[in-house]
């Protein structure tokens, strides 16, 4: 039997609570705590009962019990316990009902909104205002002064919308993106759109939201709002059914951009207790610390927020605070503190000296040793980790770190326990502390010295743990690394920026981000010459893997001779390893046997002594793609199948994934096209499950081209509807692809003059890209060629052909089917 409500289930067998991201953690006296209350809904519970039935016989301190209904309310949010001042608790929630068996936590699907828990304390009214105004107006901005809830606000409200957007919504926070630079690659991670080089980030993004009913709420724009305004300016031009909710102190300055103005906390009374939103809220968050708000001290708790101007950041600080020192001492303290600012302020608008004069105050508490290390954890973008505060802070960093987190002025990354973060407008201050103590560029450059040392530490991890665990422990670290880069490029430390591109490069390919990887490395390129020559042979290894990703094979082969020639000097036969494998295949691919007999040579004899790993799975499947080619066929499938299984056991998915399309297309090569659809057909459903991606994409595009090499123009049919939907259209090489088969389809089903158009657009695009056709868009284009030129006339063929070259890319995608609200075009 279990109790359900709201989103929730209690299991009374098993003691175990369970919510929409699955199973929760409390203590077994917690559980006990929320049986009372879901027995006794919308009834008062007077503290005393609570202590006779979960304590019953024993002396149990008051702070006991806030203990475990802050954890209660931390599990549940803010709306389903609600505190009876002086005298006890009431449950409010959803009315639980009892159930039969344990129901499956709930599940948001689409967007990453199910991901935050807003706690929106006196903010009913603005909730509401906001709901309406986005259910009006495309565009809504939430304007208002660091602090005072425009994150917490724009949540509550897009968790109220949700359910009138069935293709989810999706929340991207700007805050830690350094410059409006990288604002269209912090939406792409977000969104799950990988980052090609062949195309603009924006039409990526466009092309991606065009055809959704979604919202969209991009956080903490201030700092990049030119930048952000570009983007939806494109977004609100193609995305009809498309939502957008910013928040920003400056407006974005668009046509039809509509401004909610949130003000700070009110202090008027509203609420039937008398108390203000300004006086609830901090009740709230002080009662959240395990503490009760005693009647004589609401003078005290409304004295504060008159202080602090209702700013909901300051009032959090202070509850914090007023939990270890009282409420009292903490209004004392901070009145003598306004009065030491009141000249130095007096031109900035009173909720901003209120801001500033708590973070001042916070600050001013700290010893010196603390100071200090609050002003380097300024330099972090994002969160970071303890190894990283080391780095960064130096001497008692462990020490320090522990007594910031005790006095709130550092916080856990939401549920990582293993990483921490500064508030924003607390990383700010410290910034500025640091600048104005000469720190800033000794903090910046340890930093981007630990994240090099770290990004060189996961190559070696990469080869040890399973991909998906790998990325999960570095994602976090994305906007770190960019500032590390940016700072390094920025201050000419050549070395630094070179050994940041060279380490890493892998992270980049496995996040999807292999185009942003690329051009870092490429830029390090430049300024290696006068380098440590291992260090070159390492960044012409990252050159080379990053441009094969991107489907530039002339360059991954100039820059793998490079690194080969490099490693062989160094006698470092593991990077050596590593190059061969990506030389050999590229060169396998590219038809140039000569050049790839010798490299296959001494794979051979290296890839023998190493272990079973990652790289010795991708050696065997490049000795098996190469004995392929060359006719042994036994010998290759047993060498490519070997690699196969060395993949799964080591949990390398994507290298399971590229090695199987590899493979599929060798088998492909050599007129076995039932064999290619077979394995192309076999990993869909993996793929599937990972959702969105190019390798579902590019694999689909591949299995349509076997389907017509066997005839079966209906599984092509269906893989080309399916691929269109993930393969970016962005005028490169996937993208021509893509139009290549739905051409041979075109010409298959009798529409001949829409087959020639459409291969003269493709024949154009591919003249102006340096690696050409592969053999299957190759051997594909033969059998277009061969149908169109059977049933068409010389001079009307070669007159379509020719006018299909001019055809624009949305032309093109109009007669392939892509763009479904319109017809063929005329002939």
């Amino acid at each position: 039997m279990a109790l359900s409500f709201g989103d929730f289930v209690l299991d009374e067998r098993e003691r175990s609570l369970n919510g929409p991201e699955g199973a929760i953690e409390l203590s077994a006296r917690s559980i006990d705590l929320l049986f009372v209350f879901l027995e006794r809904p919308n009834v008062l519970v007077e503290k005393r009962d609570l202590f006779d039935l979960l304590w019953p016989g024993t002396v149990v301190e008051e702070n006991t019990l806030h203990v475990h209904m802050s954890a209660l309310r931390k599990a549940l949010g803010p709306n389903f316990v609600a505190t009876v001042h002086g005298r006890g608790y009431r449950y409010v929630g959803p009315p639980p009902t009892r159930i039969q068996e344990r129901m499956a936590p709930a599940v948001r699907s689409g967007g990453n909104l199910s991901r935050y828990r807003p706690e929106c304390i006196g903010r009913d009214h603005e909730v509401r205002s906001l709901v309406e105004l986005v259910n009006q107006y495309p565009l809504v901005t939430t304007l208002g002064p660091g602090g005072v809830g425009k994150t917490t606000l724009a949540l509550k409200a897009a968790e109220e919308l949700a359910g009138g957007f069935p293709d989810g919504v999706w929340v991207v926070d700007l805050a830690s993106v350094p410059d409006g630079s990288f604002v269209e690659s912090a939406i792409m991670q977000v969104l799950g759109i990988p980052v090609r080089t062949e195309t603009t980030p924006l039409l990526a993004i466009v092309d991606m939201l065009r055809p959704l009913a979604g919202l969209l709420v991009l956080d903490n724009c201030e700092h990049v709002a030119h930048s952000v305004a570009n983007i939806v300016r494109s977004l609100l031009s193609e995305a009809a059914k498309l939502r957008i909710v910013t928040t920003s102190q400056v407006p974005l300055g668009l046509s039809g951009e509509h401004v909610f103005r949130l003000a700070p906390f009110g202090l008027e009374a509203a609420f039937e207790s008398g108390l203000s939103a300004a006086e609830m809220f901090l009740i709230h968050c002080y009662e959240a610390q395990g503490e009760t708000v005693a009647v004589d001290e609401l003078p005290i708790v409304r004295q504060l927020c008159v202080r602090l101007d209702g700013v909901a950041l300051a009032l959090k600080m202070v509850a914090a605070r007023s939990a270890t020192l009282g409420l009292g001492e903490v209004d004392r303290q901070l009145a003598e503190r306004f009065a030491e600012l009141s000249t130095g302020w007096g031109d900035t608008p009173g909720r901003h000296r209120s801001l500033a004069a708590s973070l001042e105050w916070s600050y001013g508490l700290l010893a010196e040793g603390e100071q200090r290390a609050l002003r380097a954890l300024g330099v972090f973008q994002g969160s970071f980790t303890l190894d990283g505060v080391r780095a960064v802070v130096g001497e008692h960093a462990d020490d320090h770190l522990s007594e910031l987190i005790r006095r709130s002025m550092v916080t856990r990354d939401g549920g990582d326990r293993t990483r921490y973060r500064l508030l924003e407008t607390t990383r700010h201050f410290a910034l500025q502390e640091l600048t104005r103590q000469n720190e800033e560029q000794d903090a910046r450059a340890r930093l981007a010295d630990h994240v090099r040392s770290r990004f060189e530490q996961s190559l070696a991890r990469w080869e040890l743990v399973p991909d998906a665990t790998w990325v999960a422990a570095y994602r976090p670290d994305t906007d770190n690394l960019r500032s590390a880069l940016e700072w390094a490029r920025s201050s000419a430390d050549w070395a630094l920026f070179v050994g940041l591109a060279a380490a890493s490069y892998r992270y980049w390919i496995e996040a999807q981000l292999a185009g942003e990887g690329l051009r870092f490395a490429e830029a390090a390129v430049a300024f290696a010459d006068d380098l440590d020559p291992s260090l070159r042979g390492r960044l012409f290894l990252a050159v080379g893997e990053l441009a094969r990703i991107n489907s530039q094979d002339l360059r991954a082969i100039e820059a793998l001779m490079q690194a080969v020639r490099q490693f062989e000097a160094d006698a470092n036969d593991l990077l050596l390893s590593h190059a061969l494998v990506l030389l050999g295949t590229t060169l396998n691919f590219a038809g140039r046997r000569s050049e790839a007999a010798p490299i296959f040579a001494r794979l051979e004899t290296l890839s023998a002594k190493l272990p079973s790993s990652k790289l010795k799975a991708w050696a065997l499947v490049s000795i098996g793609l190469w004995l392929l080619t060359g006719g042994e066929e036994v010998a290759g499938m047993t060498k490519c199948q070997a690699g196969l299984a060395m993949h799964r056991s080591c949990g390398n998915e994507r290298g399971l994934f590229r090695s199987t399309m590899y493979l599929a297309e060798m088998v492909h090569r050599r007129q076995d096209h039932q064999g290619a659809f077979a394995l192309a057909k076999g990993i869909l459903p993996s793929l599937r499950e990972r959702g969105s991606s190019l390798e579902l994409g590019a694999q689909l595009s591949n299995l349509a081209c076997y389907s017509m090499a066997l005839g079966n123009t209906e599984a092509a049919r269906e893989a080309i509807d399916e691929a269109w939907k993930y393969l970016p259209r962005d005028h490169a090489s996937w993208h021509w692809c893509i139009i290549q088969n739905a051409t041979e389809l075109a010409a298959r089903d009798g529409r001949l003059n829409d087959a020639a158009l459409m291969l003269g657009f493709v024949d154009h695009c591919f003249e102006d890209w340096p690696d050409g056709r592969q053999s299957t868009e190759a051997a594909q284009r033969e059998r277009i060629e061969t149908i169109l030129s059977a049933q068409l006339d010389r001079e009307s063929y070669a007159a379509l052909w020719e006018r299909g070259r001019s055809l624009s890319v949305f032309e093109a995608d109009v007669l392939a089917g892509f763009e479904r609200r319109f017809a063929a075009l005329p002939t």
